[in-house]
């Protein structure tokens, strides 16, 4: 569609007033709605200058919408908008770095990405770390320790030297299997937990 030198010129008015309009708007305290508002005249600036077919314009309407996405933090598609700027010219638009600002999308894109696999790793770490915890359980009523008596007559290995080498402590795990035991627990003056267990010694 050709355009007569009058038209040309509405053309670009109006692209330009919309660019003006996007970057005025990333002005403002940013929120959804103001990005939102923002890359909507972007988007009409692309949309007139591919419409009329003012390949001079299309590059100025790709660098303020990456201008935009930037903002929002969208880094992916931010590059892509900056590479599409690439040969942006006109006046206002010669000192444009489309280098730097690719470059610093690029480096946000692999920064979220170790953030991402760092994230993951320690979901990973947390949830392996609950699948092989190993924890006494204790009863909120009762603060006394569960403690399992050796049943055998005193005579059956001779005399002991006190009451407590008779009694034992499990230990069970977020399955409440035994894991484990021991012959002396923590304070219980200062531990709380959920239930008792009780099992007779062999």
């Amino acid at each position: 569609m050709s355009c007569l030198p009058s038209d040309a010129a509405v053309i670009t008015q109006t692209v330009n007033a919309l660019l003006l309009r996007a970057l005025a708007l990333l002005q403002t305290p940013l929120s959804a709605l103001t990005l939102h508002q923002a890359l909507n005249a972007a988007d009409q600036a692309l949309a007139t200058a591919s419409h009329f077919h003012r390949f001079d314009l299309e590059p100025r309407a790709h660098l303020y919408r990456g201008h935009v996405l930037r903002a929002w933090g969208r880094w992916r598609a931010a590059h892509a908008a900056y590479v599409r700027a690439a040969s942006v010219r006109g006046q206002g638009f010669s000192g444009t770095d489309i280098r730097s600002l690719t470059g610093d999308c690029l480096a946000m894109i692999r920064f979220e990405k170790e953030r991402e696999a760092r994230l993951r790793r320690a979901h990973s770490a947390v949830k392996e770390g609950r699948r092989g915890s190993k924890v006494v359980r204790f009863s909120d009523q009762q603060r006394a320790p569960v403690v399992i008596h050796d049943d055998r007559g005193e005579d059956d290995e001779g005399t002991r030297s006190d009451s407590s080498s008779s009694e034992m402590h499990l230990i069970l795990d977020c399955n409440g299997e035994v894991v484990g035991r021991r012959e002396s627990l923590p304070d219980l003056r200062t531990v709380r937990g959920r239930s008792v267990c009780r099992s007779p010694t062999t």
